[in-house]
């Protein structure tokens, strides 16, 4: 496949690990996955009240003592899009504050339908050659541009928030300086 991007990561390598972290995710998990990869998390920064009170909430929720596990996942063969688990956040002593700012601050992607089309084509490609642990036909009904909803209940727990760019000065700087990413 022609998707290899940063440090060899491929749809396939992202969806390997994503498997890993939940077994028993759906096709529709997938799906999700390859939306936040290519579009980011600009929907939910929109409304930037809502979004603070809706982490506050979650954060709030989260077990002190969660162990803690690898605060970033890169989603995009690109290497800058990734998934910051609040709970690793959380485990390391961060507060939700500096999550938040993190977050808030971060540049939007702005990301295009072409690009989306694009990368599910590949991932959808890499089913039919075996690459990709899904059943190619199952994900061939699902349209690029679908609307997205919350995770299947067989994807077990999820507690994260998208990354646009981990290249990003001032988000590149704040990770740096919150101990997540040097």
């Amino acid at each position: 496949m022609t998707d290899k991007g940063h440090a060899g990561l491929t749809w396939a390598s992202i969806t390997a690990d994503e498997v890993q972290r939940h077994p028993n995710m759906m096709a529709r998990d997938l799906h999700k996955l390859v939306v936040q990869a290519c579009l980011g998390g600009d929907h939910l920064l929109e409304d930037k009240s809502r979004f603070c009170e809706s982490l506050e909430k979650e954060w709030d929720a989260m077990p002190e003592n969660s162990p803690p596990k690898d605060a970033i996942q890169r989603i995009h063969p690109s290497g800058t899009v990734a998934r910051l688990h609040l709970a690793s956040c959380k485990a390391v002593g961060l507060s939700q504050r500096d999550v938040s700012r993190l977050l808030l601050e971060q540049p939007l992607k702005e990301g295009r339908m072409e690009a989306l089309q694009w990368a599910w084509a590949m991932v959808v490609q890499g089913a039919r050659f075996g690459e990709i642990p899904f059943v190619h036909d199952e994900l061939v009904r699902i349209l690029p541009d679908e609307a997205v909803t919350h995770h299947s209940a067989q994807y077990g727990p999820a507690s994260y928030r998208i990354l646009n760019n981990l290249r990003h000065g001032t988000t590149k700087e704040l990770l740096c300086r919150l101990g997540i990413l040097c």
